[in-house]
């Protein structure tokens, strides 16, 4: 099952997500890296220049859950500014978890009492202006919906879930909702600034808490 929504976010949520990813630009910066053997998802190489001095390209994790497997928290979550990362994130955080209750209710209410943040996510990868070719990502609950929603200034795009032979049009405001575990997906921007939050649930969390395994969504 595939949840698209168009204008899934309203005028209002993109720009707050906006300021908090211009907030995080730092952060975005050093995320970066053209090191051997690192992953594709912070190679250089992967990454557009900004046509706007406010947006910085880079890919960051923000995960406050991982503190619960008895670990940090995620790097970017060390500092001064974290808390007010936090905040930032809070209205769409909410606005994911109510998505995900309407997606795939059994899901949403097996996860509630899991997390201690304002998400039923386990966290969110913010991405700026990075091209991603075709993947999964088996770190995800293969039964869960991740949701990915993306704003800025870019032309026309497609998102390809190339094992379901699917294209979607992916303009700013949409709303997608799969399992990243299971369908291979890919993005390809050009030109113009593409920011990305995705949120996804973690395999690891749900096994540390002991969270009963939900079924797949039903149609």
């Amino acid at each position: 099952i595939i949840w698209y929504v168009p204008d899934g976010l309203s005028p209002w949520v993109q720009s707050n997500m906006y300021a908090a990813t211009v907030a995080m630009g730092d952060l975005l910066k050093k995320s970066i890296t053209d090191r051997k053997g690192s992953s594709w998802r912070t190679r250089g190489s992967n990454f557009r220049p900004s046509g706007t001095p406010r947006i910085s390209p880079g890919c960051i994790n923000i995960a406050p859950c991982w503190f619960q497997q008895g670990h940090e928290v995620s790097a970017t979550l060390k500092g001064d500014r974290s808390l007010a990362m936090i905040m930032a994130m809070q209205r769409p955080a909410l606005l994911m978890s109510a998505a995900l209750c309407i997606m795939h209710p059994q899901l949403y209410w097996t996860s509630i009492r899991t997390h201690h943040w304002a998400s039923i996510y386990t966290g969110a990868a913010i991405m700026c202006n990075r091209q991603s070719p075709e993947h999964r990502d088996p770190r995800c609950l293969p039964e869960a919906f991740d949701i990915l929603t993306c704003i800025s200034s870019y032309p026309h795009i497609v998102m390809q879930l190339t094992n379901l032979r699917i294209d979607l049009v992916y303009n700013p405001g949409v709303m997608v909702s799969y399992s990243g575990c299971l369908v291979r997906h890919g993005i390809r921007v050009d030109e113009g600034d593409q920011i990305v939050w995705a949120w996804f649930l973690r395999d690891s969390m749900h096994n540390y808490a002991c969270t009963p395994r939900s079924d797949y969504a039903q149609c």
